[in-house]
């Protein structure tokens, strides 16, 4: 396998776990209301939208000269953008800025990190096998 088709590979695993999330996010949303709603979306419909991004970040694999820094900056930008995604969903589309809820950061980044370490699970394994492979 060369080093092209295994970035193709992780970046098509990544998103499609992605894209399930997002669905079963949805579906489960349909049925709820109130709370429900909100904590579904946090838990299942934002993370599916950091799985495709991390999907994303796969095909970024050459530009890095090191698999550690891969791996590190990786990590970084799913943090940031999960938390930059669950507050301005949360705190600007779901409530608006007539009642902001400053509390729902604590949960929204218990949730990224969990997440992120999912994820950066998913990039030290591509990142092991990447080394392995032929160019």
């Amino acid at each position: 396998m060369t080093k092209r088709s295994l970035s193709i590979l992780f970046c098509g695993i990544l998103s499609a776990i992605g894209v399930l999330l997002i669905i079963l996010g949805i579906t489960s949303a349909n049925g709820t209301a109130g709370n429900d709603l909100m904590s579904t979306h946090m838990l299942l419909t934002v993370p599916g939208i950091l799985g495709i991004g991390s999907g994303l970040l796969c095909l970024t694999r050459k530009h890095h000269r090191s698999g550690v820094g891969f791996v590190l900056l990786n990590l970084l930008y799913t943090l940031l953008g999960g938390f930059l995604i669950e507050c301005i969903y949360f705190q600007f589309i779901h409530f608006g800025t007539v009642a902001p809820q400053p509390r729902l950061a604590i949960p929204a980044i218990g949730i990224v990190i969990v997440y992120a370490v999912f994820y950066m699970i998913f990039h030290i394994i591509f990142n092991r096998l990447y080394g392995k492979c032929k160019k």
